[in-house]
């Protein structure tokens, strides 16, 4: 074994087997106070949003973090998020094939959950981890919005090229002109629901100088899910018949 080698397995740095080594490092440049607070503050388990202190803690850390972005920031940053979240709902879209309880069981339920839970990731990423990013309420809709359309069209195109690929080109026109319309505006009206949930709890939290609660967001989300659901167990029962 080389030198390098015989370091890199050596114990000889190890405070286990040398409680006399220093426990510090002495190269290792400590972070700014500062920096320290803001990086672990918001989902400290040591948080406790009902003692004033900590609310004021909280609402100068935010206040120190809005400073930061820059409104051309904060509008790249919205775009961004919404249209990852779009992306990373994605691969729901895979959720789909033959028709039987288990396939409807993934349409009406599980995939509404996922897709639009994945829709809003971005935003609810802002909210956990970078708060001071959120600063406005047309951030939640713009989001909301972006990551619908995204993920609609790709729904869409994956539809049109290969679960509905063997149609007629006649049926396959109307199928998709239909879902090019009415599936997208589903989407976005889901998306908006959510959307004016996170809002509702992100101002709630502001208010009280608090991290956002987005648990709190849980009943517009199922409001969303059961919006979502209902379109394609419709889809399932109906749509199907007369498009496909």
């Amino acid at each position: 074994m080389t030198g390098s080698r015989k370091d890199l397995f050596s114990v000889k740095d190890e405070i286990a087997v040398h409680p006399d080594l220093p426990h510090e490092c002495a190269s290792a440049e400590p972070l700014p106070e500062s920096d320290r607070e803001t990086a672990g503050y918001y989902n400290s388990v040591a948080f406790e949003p009902g003692r004033p202190e900590a609310n004021q803690k909280f609402r100068q850390l935010t206040q120190t973090e809005n400073a930061r972005y820059s409104t051309a920031a904060i509008v790249t940053i919205t775009i961004l998020s919404g249209i990852l979240g779009g992306l990373f709902a994605v691969p729901a879209v895979f959720l789909r094939g033959h028709i039987s309880w288990i396939q409807i069981f993934m349409l009406v339920i599980f995939g509404p959950f996922a897709e639009e839970t994945l829709k809003q990731s971005g935003m609810i990423f802002l909210l956990e981890k970078r708060p001071g990013a959120v600063r406005y309420d047309w951030q939640f809709f713009l989001a909301g919005a972006l990551g619908a359309l995204v993920f609609a069209s790709a729904e869409n195109l994956l539809y049109q090229t290969v679960y509905l690929a063997n149609l007629p080109p006649a049926k396959l026109a109307m199928t998709m002109s239909f879902r090019w319309t009415g599936c997208t505006a589903m989407h976005l009206a889901c998306t908006q629901i959510s959307a004016l949930g996170l809002r509702r709890v992100w101002r709630n939290g502001r208010k009280k100088s608090m991290p956002t609660q987005i648990s709190e967001a849980f009943s517009w989300f199922a409001a969303a899910m059961a919006v979502h659901g209902g379109y394609n167990l419709t889809a399932i029962l109906w749509f199907n018949r007369y498009f496909v």
